[in-house]
């Protein structure tokens, strides 16, 4: 017990000690300002300052840029700080009492810089040695370094070797949501550095995520140089808002994967698809290709697929003219017509896409399940109220413009709104050709049959957070339409896409699911090229939302190909649908006692230690590199993590062994490639079961590593 007591004793009397350095420290800041000397040795900086006919200089502490995160807490976008080495050689440049403040021993410099930044001997040596100089840099050598190799060159502990500090934006998942989440970059305006952002959520909420910069005031010599232990005061920058978006980081990179190997397989030109969770609104995914990396900032195209490109649709558009006639109680679902061809005039004909040849007498309900353009313009001809369905068509959201957290999202156009337009154009727009819409807006529409006949807005926003007070400043909520459709019209039309996915010889077939039950619209349009439609170039769309019997999410995809193939559309539609209702319901299927940790950050702590603490709270530790110390960490911190789970930690170490990633999800895949620095091709869906570089192999920098998961 006397152990113990002396034990809590000392621990009070080092934090009491800790505390009067502290103390001293402010106050010897206070005094230096108001005095121009140091407390203790009483040295004059601002008298040593004037002797060499020096000055004051004002040097800008640059506000951190807020965060943006996913849903699950995932960093996407982040400031990094990269470093640029400078090496002062003059002899004139010496601190208090005259201490060196040059590099003194060039020749041991060069040797010992060589073996970090990689740069010949010889080649630093003679920069070392440029006659007349005050300082040097290193070119590509020596600029975006690393706060690893600036710690190395710390280490080295030599007098004249010092950093220019600068940030850039970072986007740690790459091409990941691209055009939403856009990028900032560095603008120089007035001598500032500032980050700017310059499309997508960084653009729009530049304002909240843009912080207050701070300053610092330093004693300079005659030529402008900044003096060493010279700082005289100092004001705090404050750090932006961070935001946190809707978006789910596991679908958003399975559906970047996905729909990057659909466009290849079908050699489409362009694709885009959206999830949203189908009650809120929360766009969980959203993806466009090609799209772009905003690190790299390769763009093919500048427009975003998803928001702005309105498309003429095709047969997706015809559950809303079956919703209004239901509604209205114009049409009988079992009265019959015949199909095939739907004579406008005297020249022109409407046909079915079986090339008019129909499928004989059929009831309208049928007609829905084979997607038949006859059916469409019979109803519109013959029962619906075009006063009704137009008002429909606002009430959805089709044809005029719309903000998404700020960002604008294209109208599309109504054929039959033109100048000039007659009934063939109505009537094309019920089988959505000679109108346009957007991904966007079809999400938006089919929202209504899982909301009992009422839209839910997308958004992307979740909410926005003051990074240093952690108060909540904005919150994102779901916003809903008027009642468009009735609770007897919604239970109808469910039963209708049901039909068409899980009915065999409907035109959905191939999305049906023996595990999940997927209900939607196929759909094909034709594209206008030169003012005329192309004969071999159309849009291939779907539309549809899952479980049938309570929708949790909405998904909407299109894409353009000369080169379509129904079963890849529908394995991706698939596989999203599955990924997506997975990620909504991803519980433990029996009630177990769980228990949690809240991880710190732990970098720069001791390898060991940190090995140590994560595996006293049942997590388990990937440890990346053989160095003593921590350098980055995931996930990140105040994460909270249930037993056995994994915390990969990177460490100064440059010796990596390859783990065995059997059982570990594509996220945490993609974490340790990025933290090794190899470069990762995942095949499959679902948790890892083989991998080509066996476990305990060393791995080289850029090494390929392909993972096949089920």
């Amino acid at each position: 017990m006397a152990k113990k007591k002396r034990s809590n004793r000392s621990a009070q009397t080092m934090m009491i000690i800790i505390a009067l350095v502290i103390l001293l420290l402010t106050y010897n800041v206070a005094y230096l300002g108001v005095t121009g000397k140091h407390m203790v040795n009483k040295e004059d900086i601002k008298e040593y300052s004037k002797n060499l006919g020096g000055s004051q200089k004002t040097d800008i502490l640059y506000a951190k840029r807020g965060t943006i995160y996913s849903s699950d807490n995932e960093i996407i976008a982040s400031d990094v700080k990269k470093y640029k080495l400078i090496a002062y050689v003059s002899k004139s440049r010496v601190g208090i009492k005259n201490a060196p403040a040059y590099v003194q021993d060039k020749e041991k410099c060069a040797q010992k810089l060589s073996k970090i930044i990689g740069m010949d001997k010889s080649k630093i040596l003679k920069r070392l040695n440029t006659k007349g100089a005050y300082q040097v840099e290193f070119g590509t050598y020596g600029s975006n370094l690393s706060s690893t190799v600036k710690e190395k060159i710390d280490n080295l502990g030599m007098t004249g070797l010092e950093f220019e500090e600068m940030t850039s934006r970072h986007y740690r998942f790459g091409d990941f949501a691209s055009y939403e989440i856009g990028y900032a970059k560095v603008n120089q305006d007035n001598n500032l550095n500032t980050i700017v952002g310059q499309m997508g959520i960084e653009k729009v909420f530049n304002e909240e995520l843009t912080g207050t910069n701070g300053s610092r005031v330093y004693l300079a010599d005659n030529n402008g140089n900044t003096l060493p232990n010279g700082i005289i005061s100092e004001t705090a920058s404050n750090a932006g808002h961070d935001v946190y978006l809707t978006i789910n980081s596991e679908l958003q990179t399975e559906l970047d994967m996905q729909l990057k190997n659909l466009a290849k397989k079908l050699k489409a030109t362009n694709a885009t698809c959206g999830i949203m969770e189908a009650k809120t609104g929360k766009l969980l995914a959203a993806s466009n290709c090609p799209s772009f990396n905003p690190n790299k900032r390769d763009f093919e195209n500048y427009n975003d697929t998803f928001f702005n490109d309105a498309i003429e649709p095709g047969s997706v558009f015809k559950p809303f003219v079956y919703a209004n006639a239901i509604n209205d109680g114009v049409v009988d679902l079992n009265a019959k017509y015949k199909s095939g061809k739907f004579k406008y005039n005297s020249k022109v004909s409407i046909k079915d896409h079986n090339q008019g040849n129909g499928w004989g007498v059929i009831s309208y309900q049928e007609g829905f399940y084979h997607s038949s353009n006859t059916a469409i313009c019979q109803i519109l001809n013959k029962f619906t109220n075009k006063e009704s369905l137009v008002q429909d068509y606002k009430d959805l959201g089709f044809f005029q413009s719309s903000k998404i957290d700020r960002m604008s999202s294209a109208s599309g156009i109504g054929g039959y709104l033109r100048e000039n337009s007659t009934q063939l154009e109505y009537l094309t727009t019920g089988f959505g050709q000679g109108s346009t819409v957007t991904a966007i807006q079809l999400l938006r529409a089919y929202s209504s049959f899982a909301n009992d006949g009422k839209t839910v807005e997308p958004y992307l926003v979740d909410k926005i957070v003051n990074s240093e007070t952690k108060k909540t400043v904005y919150k994102g909520k779901s916003n809903y339409s008027k009642q468009i459709y009735s609770s007897q019209t919604v239970s109808k039309m469910k039963e209708l896409m049901n039909g068409v996915i899980n009915k065999k010889g409907s035109t959905g077939y191939l999305y049906h699911m023996d595990d999940l039950a997927l209900i939607g619209k196929t759909g094909t349009g034709q594209i206008a090229v030169d003012g005329e439609y192309s004969k071999t170039l159309y849009t291939h769309s779907f539309s549809g939302l899952a479980p049938y019997d309570d929708p949790e999410i909405v998904i909407v995809m299109w894409y353009q190909t000369k080169t379509e193939n129904s079963q890849v559309r529908a394995d991706f539609i698939k596989t999203m649908t599955k990924a997506a209702i997975s990620q909504l319901n991803e519980q433990p299927t029996k009630k177990v006692k769980i228990t949690s940790y809240t991880i710190d950050s732990y970098i720069n702590h001791s390898t060991q230690f940190v090995k140590d603490t994560l595996t006293n709270h049942s997590l388990t530790p990937i440890i990346i590199g053989d160095g003593d110390t921590v350098i980055d960490q995931y996930p990140q911190s105040q994460t909270v993590l249930t037993g056995n789970s994994r915390v990969f930690i990177s460490t100064n170490g440059s010796k990596i062994i390859m783990p065995s990633m059997v059982g570990w999800s594509r996220k945490e895949s993609e974490a340790f490639a990025s933290m090794a620095n190899i470069q990762l091709e995942f095949k499959g869906v679902g948790t890892v079961y083989k991998q080509s570089v066996s476990k305990g192999k060393t791995l080289k920098q850029n090494q390929k590593v392909i993972v096949e998961a089920k």
